[in-house]
C-alpha cells in the first residue's frame, strides 16, 4: 500500500516539475516575442494575435491589417490567409505562447493571484461577448470604408489622425495603449512627471487609459480575461481554431478523473470531460499546462484524428 501511494507522490511531482517547466518555457518565449516584435524584425505575414499595435510595433496584427485593408478597399487576402493558415494548423497558440497583452494579463494574475474560476453560466455567457465585439469592430471597418468611397478619409484624417480613420478599434484598444500610446508618450517625454501626465489627458486619451485599467484590472482578479470575453481577435481566432489540425486529447482509459488538468487551465476549460476525447479548440489556448499537469500521461498534443 505505502509503495502504491509512494509511486502516486512520484508521478505528482514529476507532474508538478513539468509544469512548473512549461509555464517557464511559455515566461521566456513571451518575453522575447515581446522584445522581438519592438526591436528585432519586420515579419512578412501579419499574425493572429493582438499586436504591439501601430506606431510602436515593428509587426502587424491581423485585427490593424484587416481594419486598414478594409478601409482602404484593399481585398484582405494576406491577413486572412494568415488567420486561416496558422489557426487551422496551430489552434491558438499563438494566444497562448506568442501574444504581447496576453503576456501582460498573465503577468497581471500572477502579481494579484488572479483566480482561473468563474461561475460556469457567467462563463459561458460571457464568452460570446467577444464575438459580438468582433463583429462591431468589422462592421466599423466596413461603415469607414465609405470615407474613402466618398472621398472624405483624408479630410477625417485632419480632423481625428490617421490612426482612428484607418484602425478605428486600435485607436482604442487596450494592448494599443499599453505597448503603443504609452511608451510613445513615454519617447516624447510627457509621461515622467505627474504634473506632464495631468497635462497630457484628453478626452480620447482619458478613454484609452480607462478601458486598458478596467482590462489590466478584470485580468488580474480573472486569468485571461481578455483572452476569454472581449478579444476581438480572440473570437476570430476561434472560428478557425476549432478545425485546427493540432490538438490536445484526452485517453479516457488513462485518466484517473483527478481534475488536476481543470484546475490549471487558465481558460476554464473543462478538460476532464472533453467530448470524444478532444479538448475544446475554440477557447483552449495551447498553453499545454493540462498536458503538464496529467500524471497519469492521459492528455496529449496529437494530430487532428480522423
Amino acid at each position: 500500500m505505502s509503495s502504491k501511494k509512494s509511486n502516486i507522490e512520484l508521478f505528482h511531482n514529476k507532474s508538478r516539475r513539468r509544469l512548473q517547466i512549461v509555464r517557464i518555457a511559455r515566461f521566456i518565449t513571451q518575453l522575447a516575442f515581446l522584445f522581438i516584435a519592438n526591436y528585432g524584425l519586420s515579419l512578412a505575414f501579419p499574425l493572429p494575435v493582438i499586436g504591439l499595435s501601430y506606431p510602436w510595433t515593428s509587426f502587424p496584427s491581423v485585427i490593424d491589417m484587416l481594419q486598414a485593408m478594409i478601409i482602404l478597399l484593399i481585398p484582405p487576402l494576406l491577413p486572412f490567409a494568415s488567420l486561416v493558415f496558422f489557426n487551422v494548423l496551430l489552434g491558438r497558440w499563438f494566444c497562448g505562447w506568442i501574444c504581447p497583452f496576453g503576456f501582460a494579463q498573465d503577468i497581471a494574475a500572477y502579481l494579484f493571484n488572479g483566480k482561473r474560476f468563474i461561475s460556469s453560466k457567467t462563463d459561458r455567457t460571457l464568452k460570446n461577448l467577444k464575438y459580438v465585439i468582433m463583429i462591431i469592430v468589422l462592421i466599423t471597418a466596413l461603415a469607414f470604408s465609405s470615407l474613402t468611397l466618398t472621398g472624405s478619409l483624408d479630410a477625417f484624417e485632419q480632423s481625428y489622425g490617421r490612426g482612428i480613420a484607418i484602425m478605428p478599434y486600435t485607436s482604442f484598444a487596450p494592448d494599443a495603449t499599453l505597448f503603443g500610446t504609452i511608451p510613445l508618450l513615454f519617447r516624447l517625454g510627457i509621461l515622467p512627471t505627474f504634473d506632464k501626465l495631468l497635462s497630457s489627458i484628453n478626452a480620447a486619451l482619458f478613454v484609452r487609459y480607462f478601458i486598458l485599467v478596467v482590462i489590466l484590472v478584470l485580468s488580474a482578479r480573472i486569468t485571461r480575461f481578455w483572452c476569454r470575453y472581449a478579444c476581438p481577435m480572440g473570437g476570430l481566432n476561434a472560428i478557425f481554431a476549432s478545425k485546427s489540425i493540432l490538438g490536445i486529447y484526452r485517453n479516457i482509459g488513462k485518466c484517473d478523473e483527478c481534475g488536476m488538468c481543470n484546475k490549471v487551465c487558465p481558460v476554464q476549460i473543462d478538460v476532464a470531460n472533453a467530448k470524444i476525447g478532444r479538448i475544446d479548440s475554440k477557447e483552449c489556448i495551447m498553453c499545454f499546462e493540462c498536458v503538464a499537469a496529467c500524471h497519469t500521461d492521459a492528455i496529449k498534443i496529437a494530430v487532428k484524428k480522423r
